[in-house]
């Protein structure tokens, strides 16, 4: 599939300081998050540059879920500290909140509507007029190769097609950061290699991407670079080849 992402005006981005490097998408420093009395985050340091689509892999309770709530603010940390594009994620959550798009493995659909009326719904919340939603909904079916399938109802959707449906939803109004929580899962190959088209358009229409996994070879398709979360610490960094070369995954 030949994926094409339609533009939408992006939130006005804050100006970049001079003489400063670039703002990181995620600048994560020594966040702690303890869920019933155990860490599910132990000190993790993660900065993620603009640009780029950046894999967090682990295993099942390994933490990917729990950080991907902070950065989303859905979660408050119990120490360390967690920046969004240059935010707070807790004393600048609505900031946060107003350039981020996150989708997991189950979005939020009705399901009584049909795939296109989801999205027009979502854009009237985010303040299109009817004419406006209508017809950035029309761009996001097309560029995600949706549009035969737009008045169908959402039980006839195959999981590859409602994948799609979560990235347009998550761009309705362009964010600068996407958060998506194994949005593989579940997919075959061919279905699979439809995500990672989508996500490498994400990122040439300029937006960051930062995703989680389980699976190490799927993550360095995926992916530009990764970190490996186990027991709630990152344990390697780098490029899937070059975590593969030092150690497996742990499990």
């Amino acid at each position: 599939m030949a994926v094409d992402v339609p533009d939408a005006t992006p939130v006005p981005s804050a100006p970049p300081g001079s003489g400063h490097l670039p703002e990181p998408a995620v600048d994560v420093r020594g966040l702690v998050v303890v869920v019933g009395g155990t860490r599910a985050l132990d000190g993790v340091d993660l900065r993620v540059p603009a640009g780029c689509v950046h894999g967090v892999v682990g295993a099942a309770g390994s933490g990917k879920t729990t950080l991907i709530r902070v950065l989303a603010t859905l979660l408050h940390p119990d120490g360390g500290s967690a920046r969004v594009l240059g935010c707070d994620v807790v004393a600048e959550a609505d900031a946060v909140r107003d350039r981020v798009g996150r989708t997991g493995r189950s979005a939020g659909f009705a399901e009584q509507l049909s795939g296109g009326g989801n999205l027009v719904q979502l854009a009237r919340l985010l303040g299109y007029s009817r004419a406006a939603a209508l017809q950035r909904t029309d761009q996001l079916l097309a560029g995600f190769g949706l549009t035969a399938a737009a008045g169908r109802p959402l039980g006839t959707y195959s999981p590859a097609m409602r994948r799609r449906l979560d990235l347009a939803a998550s761009i309705v109004v362009r964010p600068e950061l996407v958060l998506l929580d194994e949005p593989t899962t579940d997919l075959d190959p061919h279905c699979r290699a439809e995500v990672a088209a989508v996500l490498r358009a994400l990122v040439r229409a300029g937006t960051t991407v930062l995703l989680t996994t389980r699976d190490l070879d799927e993550a360095g398709r995926l992916a530009d670079r990764l970190s490996v979360l186990a027991a709630g610490r990152i344990v390697a960094e780098g490029t899937a080849s070059e975590i593969g070369a030092r150690a497996a995954l742990p499990q």
